[in-house]
């Protein structure tokens, strides 16, 4: 009889990716071109926050979402502890966030919508934190910035 250990586990599209963030953040955009998926959304992480656009890229199966905090609702980007992040792009007011570690999500088993997304409100929620106080409250590692 055959086992499990035969059975071939596939990514989750990025199809099916997209479609369920629509379902969760329907006011969001997202589209798919040439195999990556661009989502774009405001986020706001408790009812007394600003807004935040983010945006998420998918590059097929390879790496982890890229996740950017982009736009004029940045501050303390010329702070030299910002925090948590892989890189800052002052000209585009941009900031790609770092999340969690490269093993903790998998296109395999986990949604964007139900993962990247929230761990994205939540870094939201100690940033702001960060703002008033200096202090990451976050946890985490500190990650290794790189550039492009």
């Amino acid at each position: 009889m055959g086992g499990s250990k035969y059975i071939k586990q596939h990514n989750i599209s990025l199809a099916r990716q997209a479609a369920h963030l629509m379902e969760e953040y329907p006011e969001s955009r997202c589209t798919i071109h040439h195999n990556k998926l661009l989502w774009e959304g405001v986020l706001r992480p408790t009812p007394l926050s600003r807004e935040y656009n983010i945006r998420i890229i998918c590059k097929g199966f390879l790496g982890r979402p890229k996740v950017l905090l982009h736009g004029d609702c940045i501050k303390g980007i010329e702070k030299e502890n910002f925090p948590h992040h892989f890189k800052i792009d002052k000209r585009k007011n941009e900031v790609e966030l770092c999340l969690h570690m490269f093993y903790e999500f998998s296109y395999k088993h986990d949604w964007i919508a139900d993962t990247i997304v929230p761990w994205t409100q939540e870094w939201l929620f100690f940033y702001e934190i960060w703002l008033a106080t200096n202090e990451w409250c976050g946890g985490g590692h500190t990650p290794v910035s790189y550039e492009e």
